[in-house]
């Protein structure tokens, strides 16, 4: 891609992989919207790389992910400023120890890993197209995982079974995937692509919230299996930025390899799809 003046929204972008992938997007010459909930901790990373590249373009937006309200409100202030955005990149999750929902009642893992992806992507739908008009295309990547298991789309909000952290977890994982081959198909000739990737074993704060063993167990696995954050970050920028993959859609990446994504099943991809639709509905 074109580094001038390119502009890229990143998603959780105060801490681990997603802090990293901004700092290696604006190391390669991109403007930076950095998107996150905790405006003072943008502003202390967006100094940073200032740090790194003087004169770097970087703004700071506050938005919850986990609100679609607040999704809309960022789409808002983008367009008032007449942003486009060549790409989107959404990082932004969590992992939940106990069932909790947001004011509207979706369940907040649901709500911030898979509704904030889905309502985000829709929601700057038309500031990518406008980076398409610009350059001729423009570009959505997912930070998925390959830690996924098959979401039961009977009870995707964890109704009628009990709440479980890393199940409503690795559930949400595999929703970025499908929903990401449903996305691809709605922005075919739109010249908007969207891929999503897994980072691989990264430590980072996500798991914080885990029983003291679990974080353990974590903590021995990424010892032994693990990657650095340099490396996880690595294929989320490279789809961001690389000519290696234009004009490719609906992939699922691991060490910037497409690899078969074992949940991609057009049915049920579009079954969450209006499952996703009727929880966004909620939203005031």
């Amino acid at each position: 891609m074109d580094h001038s003046n390119g502009t890229v929204l990143v998603t959780g972008p105060t801490s681990g992989i997603g802090r990293e992938i901004a700092r290696q997007l604006n190391a390669g010459g991109f403007d930076l919207v950095l998107a996150c909930r905790d405006q003072e901790a943008g502003e202390r990373v967006a100094a940073e790389l200032r740090q790194d590249r003087p004169g770097a373009a970087i703004r700071v937006m506050r938005v919850d992910v986990s609100s679609a309200d607040g999704i809309r409100q960022l789409g808002s202030a983008l367009r008032r400023e007449a942003i486009p955005l060549d790409a989107l990149v959404n990082n932004a999750g969590m992992h939940a120890a106990q069932r909790r929902c947001t004011p509207t009642g979706v369940e907040l893992t649901f709500a911030t890993n898979v509704l904030g992806y889905f309502l985000l992507s829709l929601e700057l739908r038309d500031r990518l197209e406008t980076a398409v008009a610009i350059r001729g295309q423009a570009r959505i990547v997912n930070v998925a995982s390959t830690f996924a298991t098959t979401p039961d789309l009977e009870d995707l909000q964890f109704e009628s079974r009990p709440f479980v952290g890393k199940e409503a977890y690795s559930q949400s994982k595999a929703c970025n995937r499908m929903l990401t081959r449903a996305l691809a198909r709605r922005l075919e000739g739109s010249g908007v692509t969207v891929n999503s990737m897994a980072p691989g074993l990264i430590q980072t704060a996500l798991f914080r919230e885990t029983k003291p063993f679990t974080r353990l167990m974590v903590r021995m696995a990424g010892f032994f299996f693990g990657r650095t954050v340099e490396e996880g970050a690595d294929t989320a920028v490279w789809l961001t930025t690389s000519g290696d993959v234009k004009g490719r859609s609906g992939g699922f990446y691991s060490k910037r390899q497409e690899v078969v994504c074992a949940f991609a099943h057009e049915p049920r991809e579009e079954r969450l799809w209006t499952l996703c639709e009727s929880l966004a509905s909620r939203e005031p």
